[in-house]
């Protein structure tokens, strides 16, 4: 696909520099781009990559035309860090911008402080109110919710007392059957996998950057979890592939497992899908041979939001883009053949599609089987857990700084998960050094025991 690209070097510059500096630096920015090539009636909407089976992120963007506007999907990386970097770029040096950008619900602090995105108003009251929260920066809406995001946890056998150990309360006993499998690759799906790992104490304690823990602080409420999982990595009860794993990296060890012993996968909403219409994961009768959950303590809520820059050339236009993308309609859309989770409890309400008539939806669930209303009604089940999922899920810090945050942490957390033993006081006190530099945006120093 052809697209405008920009250099990433002004991003990683301007992030050395101080909040109050970018933030006054915005200032200067928000007069809307004039004189870009282009079409100028052409809403650009850019994202990461559109990984769901049938495009549908694409197309339902593609598809949009009102009052002669029309809109174009500009994919940039399959790597959240790139695309991060290339969005912030586009916007910040001075060039033509994306006018909408559909942005990790991670990044939004980042973006707001350094002035790529501007405050927006919500074009509807039917959102839920976790993904509201997840676009709100200091009480101010800055992000529109579009995707949601929230982990559960796939199994096959009889897993309770393995999830219970692996992501609930950590209770000690013999070693449950089964293996667990999950993401700790040095990406930022290892830092939502290690936040789901500690539980909800851990999120307030990174969310000041003023006010970063100390090293006893944080010993005492990351350590644990950490011990309890470098064991249950030395033990096996966690693969130990895991360490090396993605999400794609886990799919594909659970889709092409062929276990003796329970096993559970932590896995995102999407691959439902890809799992639902495989018969290998049919018995003899059509009954599904996996079952899936919540993880207990709940788990981070991932997903995106629509962002519109404070340099798009035709504001309104971008506006009512943003209002069609969230309507129940396309919402419902985006879950039944995309496997985005969605944003509106409505769309969550698959046993009503007939009477909304969300056909396009329908037809991606009734495909062309024998027995389709088995079907939707299978369907319906799984929305009504992700819907619970959502009810439990964990925001992230909300920090300008987060994604230097996120590799300080990990880099030391999986140092922790690596370690033959258990690390010391003063490991803690390094971390707790390092995670304060990361917070007020500087670069820790070179040497150290983490990683």
């Amino acid at each position: 696909m052809t697209r405008r690209r920009h250099p990433v070097w002004p991003f990683v510059i301007g992030f050395t520099l101080t909040v109050a500096f970018s933030a006054a630096t915005s200032l200067v920015n928000q007069a809307p781009a004039t004189g870009c090539p282009g079409n100028a009636d052409e809403i650009t909407v850019a994202a990461g990559y559109d990984d769901s089976m049938d495009r549908t992120q694409r197309g339902v963007v593609n598809a949009w035309n009102d009052q002669g506007h029309t809109a174009r999907y500009v994919e940039i990386s399959r790597i959240p860090d790139e695309a991060r970097a290339e969005m912030a770029a586009t916007d910040q040096d001075g060039a033509c911008p994306y006018d909408v950008l559909i942005l990790d619900v991670a990044h939004l602090a980042e973006f707001v402080a350094n002035g790529y995105a501007s405050p927006v108003e919500l074009p509807h009251q039917a959102f839920m109110a976790k993904s509201v929260a997840a676009g709100r920066i200091d009480g101010t809406q800055y992000g529109v919710p579009f995707a949601a995001d929230v982990p559960l946890a796939y199994s096959i056998g009889a897993t309770d007392t393995l999830v219970s150990r692996i992501w609930g309360d950590g209770t000690t006993g013999g070693k449950p059957p089964g293996r667990a499998l999950t993401q700790l690759a040095d990406y930022e799906g290892a830092m939502v996998n290690l936040v789901e790992a500690i539980g909800p104490g851990v999120v307030p304690l990174l969310s000041d950057p003023g006010d970063m823990p100390g090293g006893a602080d944080l010993r005492e409420v990351v350590g644990p979890r950490l011990e309890a999982w470098r064991e249950a990595l030395k033990t096996g009860l966690i693969d130990g592939g895991s360490l090396d794993h993605s999400e794609s990296d886990t799919l594909r060890a659970f889709r092409s497992a062929r276990p003796s012993a329970p096993m559970v996968m932590r896995h995102w909403p999407s691959v439902f899908r890809s799992l639902w219409l495989d018969g290998r994961f049919r018995d003899a009768d059509g009954k599904l041979t996996f079952s899936y959950r919540p993880l207990p303590r709940g788990g981070v809520l991932g997903g995106s939001v629509l962002v519109i820059s404070p340099k798009t050339r035709n504001r309104a236009a971008a506006e009512r883009l943003v209002e069609h993308l969230t309507t129940p309609a396309v919402q419902a859309r985006l879950f039944a053949c995309g496997s985005y989770a969605p944003v509106l409890a409505a769309a969550y309400e698959v046993r009503e599609y007939e009477t909304r008539q969300f056909t396009e939806a329908l037809t991606c669930l009734r495909g062309d089987a024998e027995q389709p209303e088995s079907l939707v009604a299978e369907f319906g089940d799984f929305a009504l857990t992700v819907r619970r999922a959502m009810d439990g899920a964990l925001l992230r810090p909300q920090v300008p700084y987060y994604s230097r945050l996120s590799e300080v942490f990990r880099a030391c957390a999986l140092t922790v998960l690596r370690s033959a033993a258990p690390r010391e006081a003063a490991f803690y006190d390094e971390f707790a050094d390092r995670l304060r530099a990361a917070a007020a945006g500087r670069l820790p120093g070179g040497d150290s025991n983490c990683g």
